[in-house]
């Protein structure tokens, strides 16, 4: 168990803790509910210092090589091996959330980067078409290949 989950787990200890003696009826002194606030205060900071530390800094990312439903942009850190993906927002010009898939491997991004996996739907949205089985596809690519191949990510705005 890393650091953070271990401050999350604290702090869903303490919350569920404080509900059950709210719930029971039971009051608590001034000080005591003082003392349970800055706790919830510190643990609340520390998570929040944790993952803003969990979270690289998003580089310049370059537009998607072709058109797609899915994908708006990203880029691909070989040295960390991380993958920066900014999708595309539910309306056309607006910014789409950004992304970052952690422990990428090199050959991962080069099939994800080629679109080599196929849709197995066809459709359209305000970007792109699709036809099922034929690509290239980012939005299939990344569903088979980071999403379904379980590589960590996280929300960077």
């Amino acid at each position: 168990m890393d650091e953070l989950q271990k401050y999350e787990n604290l702090l869903n200890e303490l919350l569920s803790t404080l509900q059950n003696v709210m719930q029971s009826g039971e009051v608590l002194s001034d000080e005591l509910q003082g003392q349970i606030a800055e706790e919830i205060s510190f643990l609340s900071n520390k998570i929040d210092e944790l993952r803003n530390a969990a979270v690289p800094p998003l580089p310049p990312l370059e537009p998607a090589p072709f058109g797609s439903a899915v994908v708006n942009s990203f880029r691909y850190d070989p040295k960390s091996q991380n993958l920066f993906v900014k999708f595309q927002d539910k309306f056309p010009g607006t910014n789409g959330p950004k992304y970052v898939y952690k422990g990428v491997e090199p050959f991962i991004f080069e099939i994800f980067r080629g679109g080599a996996i196929v849709p197995k739907t066809s459709g359209k949205n305000g970007w792109h078409s699709w036809k099922k089985g034929v690509g290239p596809s980012l939005g299939a690519s990344l569903n088979a290949l980071l999403k379904n191949g379980g590589y960590s990510f996280t929300k960077i705005s």
